[in-house]
């Protein structure tokens, strides 16, 4: 009888454990976008860029964001240091899905907040797509915080742009009508992401020169119990899988178009911050010279060698590499941009309509593989292109530009480039034969919360984590039977 009771008793408390609902601590708390920066290459391959009044380094495992030294003008705002982590316009990351924000840092200096800058597809980076989340200041160890972003954005908007607020009190006027209750830019995917950093103060930060801080890792989860049971990034290193190796024959370059003469001078139009374009017939490539100072770029005009019938097409949903054979000066720096228009989103060049990428780290030639494979808006047909070598420049410099040419795939384009890029030479047009007849043919601690809303019941959801692969490499120049379509121009 007593065997009997234990067994009744034990399928009684089993049936109870099964009707128990359980938090799911792996799946369920796992992040819709993280940057880690534990590893060095893997914080490099992110790509900063429009690096403000800072510096960015990676220290024993963590991202370190310094103001540089004397910004400190109180009279006027300055003070106000911050930086894109170029990666985010990769992310896929659907903002309504993933409206916490968390980040694990140590802070030894004062401040309390926290400023982080966004965009989007539907609103593009701006004074008014901000949000703050509180931390604490005189930090020693690593601590996890996060807030909600929909009620941070219309909060903040509110107070830094917003009539009333600190740009009006400051400046004079204001940069933002004022947010309704429940509003939020925080919406559509994001495309953007600038980090403010540690906040003491003013409509732009007041951060005075030489503070400092680290970050560990930064992240964008569903709900606020996912942030809660988040043990931390998985740093094991699964075995990737094997890149297979693209048929050569099948490698077919196109849009070409060799800078081999002077016959190119209208390709390059509206120069900002740049002294001169010409051909250097030495080099057979075209020296682009800039001048010390920020914000250099010349446009491409692939539209207007369309037009002209200089080139065909390049329909950008079949092809979504572009490659340019490029020579810098490394010291200026390692990473440019490439704004783009096309017949379907012609506009302005835009943060949604840019692709960072990253030089090698050489003198010599070298290949540059700019990867638009995650761009929502690089569809139809190329309008023009704007190249950014450096966001800015420290001295003057010369950036050589040889070739661009477009692939279907990053493999193709990275093939294509070990073995030498050498396109075969345009025959000479020879007389027309005389016609004779032909056969038939046949036939991809806690962490702590700033103003949170309830939580919802997490859904499961894959992991995703932020790094757009573009490539760059030295190479020497070999032949290659490749067929190609190389452009040039008709006389």
């Amino acid at each position: 009888m007593k065997k009997f009771r234990i067994c009744a008793l034990l399928v009684a408390l089993a049936v109870l454990i099964a009707a128990v609902p359980f938090t799911a601590f792996a799946d369920g708390s796992e992040p819709g976008l993280i940057y880690d920066f534990y590893e060095k290459s893997v914080m490099e391959n992110y790509g900063y860029t429009s690096l403000t009044n800072c510096t960015v380094e990676w220290v024993e495992g963590v991202l370190r964001h310094t103001a540089v030294e004397n910004i400190m003008e109180a009279d006027d705002g300055i003070g106000d240091p911050n930086f894109m982590i170029a990666d985010a316009q990769y992310s896929d990351l659907d903002c309504s899905e993933y409206p916490y924000f968390a980040i694990n840092l140590k802070n030894p200096s004062e401040a309390t907040q926290f400023e982080v800058h966004f965009g989007t597809d539907e609103h593009g980076l701006s004074a008014s797509n901000v949000f703050h989340l509180d931390i604490e200041g005189g930090m020693d160890t690593f601590k996890t915080f996060y807030c909600y972003i929909p009620t941070q954005n219309e909060k903040w908007v509110n107070i830094l742009n917003a009539p009333g607020g600190l740009s009006e009190q400051e400046t004079g006027s204001y940069t933002a009508p004022e947010m309704e209750e429940g509003g939020s830019f925080w919406e559509g995917y994001l495309n953007s992401l600038r980090i403010d950093g540690v906040y003491f103060g003013g409509r732009s930060g007041l951060v005075p020169g030489g503070t400092s801080y680290d970050i560990a890792w930064i992240a964008f989860f569903k709900t606020e119990d996912d942030v809660k049971n988040f043990a931390g990034p998985d740093r094991t290193k699964p075995t990737p899988e094997p890149t297979p190796t693209p048929d050569i024959s099948t490698i077919a370059p196109f849009g070409t178009i060799i800078f081999d003469s002077d016959d190119y001078d209208d390709f390059w139009t509206g120069p900002n911050v740049i002294d001169d374009v010409s051909f250097n017939e030495e080099d057979k490539c075209y020296d682009i010279s800039i001048p010390e100072g920020g914000d250099p770029f010349i446009t491409m005009a692939f539209g207007s060698y369309i037009l002209m019938e200089q080139m065909d097409e390049v329909e950008l949903d079949t092809y979504k590499i572009m490659q340019i054979k490029m020579k810098i000066d490394p010291k200026i720096g390692l990473q440019g941009n490439i704004y783009y228009s096309t017949d379907e989103a012609p506009g302005a060049y835009a943060e949604a309509q840019n692709v960072a990428y990253r030089y090698a780290n050489t003198e010599d030639w070298q290949v540059v593989n700019v990867d638009f494979t995650r761009q929502r808006n690089w569809t139809s047909i190329l309008d023009a292109c704007r190249l950014d070598a450096f966001p800015s420049t420290s001295a003057d410099t010369v950036v050589k530009v040889a070739y661009i040419t477009f692939f279907k795939t990053l493999a193709e384009a990275q093939a294509f480039a070990d073995m030498g890029s050498q396109f075969p030479a345009t025959p000479e047009p020879t007389a027309t034969p005389t016609p004779t007849p032909t056969p038939e043919v046949t036939d991809t601690p806690e962490p702590v919360p700033t103003d949170v809303p309830p939580t919802e019941e997490p859904t499961p959801e894959p992991k995703k984590t932020g790094c757009g692969n573009v490539i760059g490499g030295t190479f020497a120049v070999v032949a290659l039977a490749a067929c190609a379509l190389v452009i040039r121009k008709k006389h």
